[in-house]
């Protein structure tokens, strides 16, 4: 490929990202009040409206802070990837900017259970009154928010990362949710709870694959009979070759492994989980945003 060909490309992709700037910088204005200059502010509601108009009509507060956690995080995890090219897979956000952020696109995941318990009413049935196991609960908004959405359920949050699990202890004193939501400071390969979960969430894209496979025994015996385990996975959000290779790598940049859905059910199937289903793809924030890392898929199993 010649310079001027790799530039033109180059040029296309800036601008993509300079767009999502744009759109995360109007979200921002929108969701704190404020004006903003009104020259630039005239100029970010031209791009939005020129990327499509109406795009941003009839948003709930809830639904803007997730759009701009992913388009924040998304552009984070480009600058990450340019200026550390060399670091190993793995969590490392100390910022607590881009984990609150992060932590707020994750609550999405609340209405993806809800969507897939309008189809399924044994999960419907006991999300009213459940115990839920989050597992790499961050900063805490997960969790956070299918308490509020579920008045009965109590959660644990599980997580190893202490920069996240202060921010989550500070967020759930503010919701006034200490006596619904309990934080454990532990590895998920070391829980040895018995039978003490209705709904398990793991994560695997922020999981290495050894404890994955560690962990899933661990899980299933800390699953109530009739319980449901939820595994989520990153899914390219467009179908392609250059697709699939980016939600690869941000899979294994995070620290999992990329599993495919017929490898993930003949493993949750080999640790004794008789109903083992592909339910397809969940948005974990609107669509919006153009990172991989914003949809996922879920393999289920009880």
């Amino acid at each position: 490929m010649s310079y001027s060909a790799l530039l033109a490309k180059a040029h296309e992709l800036e601008a993509a990202a300079q767009t999502m700037g744009a759109l995360g910088a109007e979200l921002r204005l929108r969701q704190t009040g404020q004006d903003g200059d009104p020259r630039v502010r005239g100029a970010l509601q031209a791009v939005v409206k020129n990327l499509e108009p109406g795009l941003l009509d009839g948003l709930e507060p809830d639904q803007i802070a997730a759009i701009i956690g992913h388009v924040t995080y998304a552009l984070q995890e480009a600058l990450d990837l340019i200026r550390e090219p060399e670091r190993a897979p793995g969590w490392g956000y100390k910022d607590p900017a881009i984990l609150q952020e992060r932590g707020r696109g994750s609550r999405a995941a609340a209405r993806n259970f809800a969507n897939l318990a309008r189809q399924r009413p044994a999960l419907a049935a006991l999300l009213g009154d459940c115990r839920f196991l989050d597992i790499g609960t961050g900063v805490g908004w997960l969790a956070i928010e299918t308490a509020k959405t579920w008045p009965g359920m109590r959660v644990v949050g599980l997580d190893i990362w202490e920069p996240s699990l202060q921010l989550a202890a500070a967020n759930i004193a503010a919701e006034g949710l200490q006596e619904r939501i309990t934080l454990r400071r532990q590895s998920v390969t070391e829980i040895d709870d018995e039978a003490a979960f209705d709904l398990v969430w793991l994560p695997s894209p922020f999981l290495p694959r050894d404890v994955v496979d560690s962990a899933l025994p661990r899980v299933v015996h800390a699953l109530a009979p009739g319980g449901f385990l939820l595994f989520g996975m990153f899914v390219s959000p467009r179908p392609g070759p250059l697709s699939h290779a980016l939600t690869d790598l941000l899979t294994i940049r995070s620290g999992g492994h990329p599993w495919r859905s017929g490898e993930a059910e003949e493993r949750l199937r080999a640790v004794g989980l008789r109903d083992v289903e592909y339910a397809g793809v969940m948005e974990s924030g609107p669509s919006l945003s153009a990172g991989a890392s914003d949809q996922q898929t879920v393999i289920w199993g009880r």
